[in-house]
């Protein structure tokens, strides 16, 4: 029976090769500080334990020889099949190894040899360990190793399939530039690039996620990024203590200041055009690689009432659709919560013929108006949800004979009153009406908690909510930054420019919450 004592000792030999024994399974795995061997066949061994070959199907081996200063050395290629473009890896890595050979001198050591004779590919960098190596590895590179030189060589050969430049989504404009972010991190950085022409631009890489070293970039204007909030920034990303990170939705989570607060904090954008503006206004971008969308902070309220259309209309029209976006947010969220309070409380505000209509409408159905309100309210969000997972070819389709149906047959089956059908329909509008996808649900569920209160408690409960509502609002922070700058607290700059849109053709004007570098030097 001893051998099936359960063990609890930590097993570990001279190559830092940790194995934790417990009475379900022996789990190896590896130490990030494991330096890579002389030993060829040591390296070629941990290579297979590391990334679990041969199970690890997409793992591409290649033994051959090389000849080093008139000395055949045995070396081999790894590399991820799908990752990598094999022409590259024929043509600049494998063909001069396999065929070229010259005399050391004595200034230079095997290791400058290789990498200035041997490899010809224009990005080489070289590993001391193990899990350096196959990070970069699992990103697109290959990794060399010859026998008698402890180090891998590393030659970018990045190839994988991508989705090309298209389009955004969720941010369309009528006017102004036509394509937003992919998935590859090295294109957004590219089209930032682009934009900003600026040798003050700065892209520093960085990686989030202890095992899948998600690859990121934070991105500011050294001449106008205030220094404290980048320092900011980057304390939050080193705390971030997470094994696997894919989106850049789910680093939002972690950079948040409070995740149970319903105002977003940080904004989502997935246009390149979007971005720069913010970075030029003093903001910081991060960029993760598998997302199309970039992160932005600080941000305030008036950030998610701002259009990309802005910029490219004349004034009056922007400032026309500016004043028509904000009466849409407050329709979408209290509209439904003043009906409530003015049908069940204070029926002397309304007119005596419009009083007759609506109580000939109640008469006919059977359940109360906030019960009525709520099913509505419910079953238009199902039905947008709907559309939105169903395929885009009948997504629309759906979405209109689904409302048409269901609000005509609650009608006519006396289930509702017709009164309803226009307040849910004019505040859904409202609601499609919000620019950013984020604070649009945000409101969506704060019309709700305005529903139950005003049902509860009227116009006192309706004024309750409300007061609470910007209370929170007020006390939320992005980044050192109050949710209302420059409203509250009160700054120089003019609180209307946020609802109102000016014109600085110049672009020296910058948000005054951000504290740009020019703000500090006045």
């Amino acid at each position: 029976m001893g051998i099936f004592k359960k063990a609890s000792a930590i097993l570990k030999d001279n190559e830092g090769f940790i194995i934790k024994e417990n009475k379900n399974s022996i789990k190896p795995e590896h130490n990030s500080k494991v330096s890579v061997s002389k030993s060829v066949d040591m390296n070629l061994q941990k290579i297979k334990e590391f990334m679990h070959y041969p199970a690890a199907g997409d793992l591409m081996l290649r033994n051959f020889k090389v000849r080093i200063n008139g000395e055949e050395k045995s070396a081999f290629l790894f590399f991820i099949d799908g990752l990598v473009d094999r022409t590259n890896i024929g043509h600049f890595v494998l063909n001069p190894l396999m065929h070229e050979s010259g005399e050391i001198k004595r200034d230079i050591d095997e290791k400058e040899y290789v990498l200035q004779k041997l490899v010809s590919q224009n990005v080489v960098s070289v590993a001391k360990t193990y899990f350096d190596a196959i990070t970069k590895v699992c990103f697109g590179e290959c990794g060399l190793f010859i026998d008698g030189i402890d180090v891998c060589f590393l030659a970018d050969v990045k190839g994988w399939e991508k989705r090309s430049v298209g389009k955004p989504s969720t941010e369309g404009v009528i006017l102004g530039p036509q394509e937003g972010f992919t998935e590859l991190i090295r294109a957004n950085t590219a089209m930032l690039r682009k934009t900003i022409k600026d040798p003050d631009l700065v892209m520093e890489n960085i990686s989030v996620g202890k095992k899948s070293q998600t690859p990121c970039v934070i991105s500011y204007i050294t001449s106008i990024a205030n220094p404290d909030l980048v320092a900011e920034v980057k304390e939050r990303i080193k705390k971030i203590d997470v094994d696997y990170l894919f989106t850049s939705d789910e680093l939002a989570n972690f950079l948040e200041e409070s995740n149970l607060k319903l105002m977003p904090q940080i904004l989502l954008t997935e246009r390149p055009d979007r971005t720069a503006m913010e970075l030029v206004d003093g903001n910081v971008a991060i960029l993760v690689n598998g997302s199309p969308f970039a992160l932005i902070m600080p941000v305030t309220f008036f950030s998610f009432m701002k259009t990309t259309d802005n910029n490219y209309m004349r004034l009056p029209y922007a400032n026309l659709l500016s004043v028509v976006r904000y009466l849409a947010m407050i329709i979408s969220v209290v509209l439904p919560a003043l009906f409530i309070v003015v049908t069940n409380f204070h029926h002397e505000m309304i007119p005596t013929d419009l009083l007759y209509a609506l109580e000939s409408s109640f008469e006919k159905t059977p359940f109360p108006t906030v019960f009525e309100l709520v099913i509505l309210e419910i079953a238009f969000e199902l039905i947008r949800e709907a559309v939105i997972k169903f395929p885009s070819i009948g997504g629309p389709s759906i979405g209109i004979v689904g409302a048409l149906v269901l609000g005509q047959a609650a009608v006519s089956a006396n289930i509702v009153s017709p009164i309803i059908i226009i307040i849910v329909a004019a505040t859904a509008v409202g609601s499609l009406s919000t620019p950013n996808y984020s604070f649009g649900m945000s409101l969506r569920i704060m019309k709700f908690v305005y529903i139950f209160f005003a049902y509860f408690a009227g116009f006192i409960g309706f004024s309750a909510c409300l007061f609470m509502h910007f209370a929170a609002m007020c006390t939320t922070k992005s980044f050192g930054v109050r949710y209302f700058s420059s409203a509250s607290p009160k700054t120089r700059e003019n609180a209307l420019k946020n609802i109102f849109i000016t014109r600085d053709y110049k672009k020296t004007s910058k948000p005054d919450y951000v504290n740009s570098k020019g703000d500090n030097d006045k």
